[in-house]
């Protein structure tokens, strides 16, 4: 095992991330895939190489990538991942998107599945995405919606009631609003010279236990310091062993079976 993959980030993000997240976003956008010949992509928030182990199927040869991400164990897992014969044309760069550091209109192709939960992160990293595609260019991007989990919202507000905690409702329902949901998505686009299409996408995933929901490496990477954001410090213990302890008691001796929304957006720049 490499350095990178036993790094405690990179290798739950392979275990679980990409097996309830990734995989199934890759498999229903990938026919959106750009796969322009002889210029260069830029695969933003790439984590541990999932989606460039997508997209390399069908690149053409000739296409140079730019690889992204703000972690450097995740950019040396997805190294360590791609083929050495590919290495002379993708080159791995430790960077944020909200803060590009490529000129205007440079890629011809621009993927982002990851890293954009809430609604400022969605417009400060989408408006750098498409700052730099190309005119022709195209950009797939993909982001959890806030009807995500849908019973967490039940649990929370029967903690918050039960354990006399009901003034924290009112910033629970402020931390959910500034989650995405597909209205606000559609609107990231509005104005800018481009054909948009917009898919809302669902699919199943289960839970073997409240903790495991509770601190599953997804939940924690995306809606769980939102989450958390309505609660003070001093009573989130109690609150998120309540909601643990619950999801164990109403689905005893069964998982805890959920679902996944996100929306796709693939954009082409006139």
């Amino acid at each position: 095992m490499s350095e990178a993959a036993d790094h405690p980030a990179v290798r739950s993000h392979r275990q679980v991330v990409e097996r309830l997240w990734t995989v199934p976003v890759l498999d229903l956008c990938a026919d959106e895939l750009p796969a322009p010949d002889g210029s260069t992509v830029l695969s933003a928030e790439s984590r541990t190489g999932a989606v460039l182990l997508r997209w390399l199927k069908v690149l053409p040869s000739g296409t140079r990538v730019m690889a992204l991400d703000s972690s450097g164990p995740m950019l040396d897992e997805a190294r360590e991942r791609i083929d050495e014969s590919e290495h002379r044309r993708i080159f791995f760069v430790k960077q944020r998107i909200n803060a590009l550091s490529y000129a205007d209109g440079v890629f011809d192709g621009v993927v982002c599945l990851h890293g954009m939960v809430s609604r400022r992160q969605a417009r400060e990293g989408m408006s750098e995405l498409w700052r730099v595609v190309a005119p022709g260019g195209r950009l797939v991007a993909c982001f959890p919606l806030a009807g995500s989990f849908p019973e967490f919202y039940d649990m929370m507000e029967e903690a918050l009631r039960a354990l006399g905690l009901t003034n924290a409702l009112g910033r629970m329902s402020d931390l959910k609003s500034n989650l995405l949901e597909e209205n606000a998505v559609a609107r990231l686009l509005d104005g800018a010279p481009a054909e948009v299409t917009y898919n809302e996408l669902t699919w199943e995933v289960a839970f073997g236990s409240g903790r495991e929901f509770l601190y599953s490496p997804l939940v924690q990477e995306t809606f769980f310091p939102h989450w958390v954001g309505a609660i003070r410090a001093s009573d989130r213990e109690k609150v998120l062993r309540y909601i643990g302890d619950a999801i164990d008691t109403y689905w005893r001796d069964r998982t805890l079976d959920t679902s996944l929304q996100a929306a796709l957006v693939v954009a082409d720049k006139t």
